[in-house]
């Protein structure tokens, strides 16, 4: 069995240090990274500025 996780963070420095983090504790990258621009509205409707979003899959085998 394979478990499976995708890891976003908004500062590639985070993402940088969470994949390094898995890598150590026996997960591989599933890919590359992607770079997708996050665009949002608050709770009331009100615009929030967009801001790009790095993303890693990341996947191990499990016994």
């Amino acid at each position: 069995m394979k478990d499976y996780v995708v890891i976003t963070y908004a500062e590639v420095e985070l993402i940088e240090k969470e994949v390094r983090q898995l890598l150590n504790d026996g997960w591989t990258v599933a890919g590359g990274i992607c770079i997708a621009y996050k665009h949002e509205h608050g709770h009331h409707g009100e615009h929030i500025h967009g801001h790009l979003v790095y993303a890693q899959a990341m996947v191990r085998e499990t016994n």
